[in-house]
Parts: C-alpha cells; structure tokens; sequence
C-alpha cells in the first residue's frame, strides 16, 4: 500500500500504522469524490429523500414565491337565482376559472379572474353565471400552505329558454378558503368558496322591460387550479 505524503516527515514518531491508516483515509475521500463525478468530470448531486420535513419546507417556498403569476382550474359549482317574485333550483354544474396578477409579499397574492358556470338542463332552458373580480389571496402562517381568499367584482346570471332570454347584473363579493400543494414544479391548489351578489334588475332581452327587482345570484364553488410562477 502506498505511503501519503503527509506522513513521510512522521514515519519514524508515529509508526507505520498510523501512516496507514491516513494513506487508506485519503484513498477512500478521493474514491468518494471520483464516485460523485460523471463522465464528464461533472460533480453531480446527491439525490435527496422526500422527507415530511422537506416536502413543508418546499410548500412552504412555494407559497412565498414572488413575481407574476397565472392560474387555471376548474370544477363544480352550485348556483342559483332568487328574487321577490322569481326562484331558481340551486343546481350544481360545471365550472371554470383563469386568473393572473403578481405577489407584493410572500404571504399576499393579488390579481384579477374571471369565472364561468354553465347549466345545461336538457329541457330546452340554459342558464349561464360569469363574473370578473380583483381577488386577493392571504397565507395566515408562513409555516403551513392554508390561504383564505377574497374577491370584489361583477356577476351576471342568464337563463335562456330558446324564446327568451333573461340577465341580471350587479356587484358580487367572493370569499373562501384554499391550500396549496406543490407538485412537479407547479401548484395544485383545491378551493372552497362562495359567491354572492347584492342584487340587479332581471331584464329581458326581447322587450327590455324589467322582470323582477333585486335578483341576487348565489353560489358555491369547489374547484382545483393550477398556478405557475
């Protein structure tokens, strides 16, 4: 076995065992560190585990990421109409959402989104919700991915028999709750929330003429979004 250098000046004081044994130390470091390059002379990493412990501290990078960012998701939704003199069935259907804004704090998201709901009952008669809200985003702790979210903005409800078509608009608030879950480079982010206007005129389209007073959208959403950073 080779004698390292360093032990040449203590051969004779410390004995040829120790001189060994640092010799054998060094050939183990540098077979190591040839170990952990590739053919290309590269030092590569080394793979980690996914611990409970890393998988928090990733979501936790997530949530406080800053920047611009966008999102897309969809689900269920259950929506209906009420009014002095009209009424609805509450009926789930399907539902979509984009959204996009930017990040002035790691734990404060804003940004605007729009959202369609769309029932079609099979009987002739479609009913259709959309809005546009400013919606902000708020991570109570910077150690867990719960947010709780808010919007301000627009709804419009449409119910359309084929002969005639009937809209309500008005300012509508949003509020609920979220979590986020990193996966593969973006976020999966599942929601619950609820919609709710303040009340508009249901007008028709045919003759203008105003069906009913103060008819108030009301809705729940359940969806799962998308957001890329």
């Amino acid at each position: 076995m080779p004698v390292h250098p360093r032990c040449a000046g203590s051969a004779l004081r410390s004995g040829t065992l120790a001189c060994a044994l640092s010799s054998l130390f060094a050939v183990v470091d540098a077979s190591a560190q040839s170990a952990r390059r590739d053919s290309s002379g590269v030092a590569r990493t080394e793979p980690r585990l996914a611990t409970p412990a890393a998988i928090a501290r990733d979501a936790r990078s997530f949530a406080q990421r800053v920047g611009l960012w966008a999102s897309a998701g969809g689900g269920r939704g259950s929506a209906g109409l009420q009014c002095a003199s009209c009424r609805s069935d509450v009926t789930p259907a399907f539902m979509g959402h984009l959204a996009v804004g930017g990040t002035p704090h790691a734990r404060f998201h804003v940004g605007v989104e729009t959202w369609m709901w769309l029932d079609v009952i099979g009987n002739g008669v479609d009913r259709l919700a959309r809005g546009t809200q400013v919606i902000a985003r708020h991570y109570p702790s910077s150690e867990r991915a719960l947010f709780v979210i808010g919007g301000l903005g627009t709804s419009r409800f449409s119910v359309d028999d084929g002969d005639a078509r009937f809209d309500a608009s008005s300012p509508a608030l949003s509020l609920g709750l979220g979590w986020d879950v990193p996966f593969r480079g973006v976020i999966l982010s599942p929601s619950l929330s609820m919609v709710s206007s303040t009340g508009g005129a249901l007008t028709s389209n045919r003759t203008g003429n105003v069906a009913a007073d103060n008819a108030r959208l009301g809705m729940w959403r359940s969806t799962l979004a998308i957001t890329w950073f």
